[in-house]
């Protein structure tokens, strides 16, 4: 956060506060499904931004998304769980896959939180085995399927490890690239 607020001050400033409690519980009970530790910390400091108002203040998160706010999660959780896949979700909630598996249309335990300008969701599986809190991303087209993250927890540390080269120009690993910053917005290549 203090390197977004130092170096990309437009992006930073759509960072909504800490999520609501309440909100945060409203979404558990719903789901019915233990969330990661990680998600909860992240969103008990930001409550994602208003993906739906944001435009022009770039993506926090590399492939373009946004970070849904707790609110927006349950909405998109709530949309998308009304197809579930019929290979996976049981009408008593059990799920026939494990953590990580590709699914389609959706699994209502997959928990959307980041929303990309073309419509994909950036979701936490939260089915049971190994993978539990593994990121998966979903496309109408494709349903879910494995992303290049493991956890939040990478995604942060990869925002974080790949902003903090940016600020201190260092030469980074073959095929990877800094973020872009023009005029105070932040956006990944």
């Amino acid at each position: 956060m203090a390197l977004l607020s130092e170096h990309a001050p437009v992006t930073a400033r759509e960072i909504r506060p800490p999520a609501p409690a309440a909100q945060v519980e409203r979404l558990r009970n719903r789901v019915g499904l233990e969330l990661p530790p990680e998600l909860l910390a992240w969103w008990a400091l930001m409550d994602g931004v208003d993906d739906q108002r944001v435009r022009g203040a770039g993506y926090l998160i590399p492939k373009g998304y946004l970070p849904l706010s707790v609110a927006r999660a349950e909405g998109e959780y709530a949309r998308q769980s009304q197809y579930p896949d019929p290979d996976c979700c049981t009408a008593e909630g059990a799920h026939h896959k494990q953590a990580g598996q590709d699914g389609f249309p959706f699994c209502t335990a997959i928990l959307p939180i980041g929303r990309a300008i073309d419509g994909g969701l950036l979701c936490v599986d939260l089915r049971q085995g190994e993978h539990h809190g593994c990121v998966m991303e979903w496309y109408a087209s494709d349903g879910i399927y494995w992303s290049d993250w493991t956890s939040v927890t990478e995604i942060l540390d990869e925002i974080a490890e790949r902003l903090d080269n940016y600020v201190h120009d260092r030469e980074l690993p073959y095929r990877e690239r800094h973020p872009v910053i023009s005029e105070g917005e932040l956006s990944w290549p």
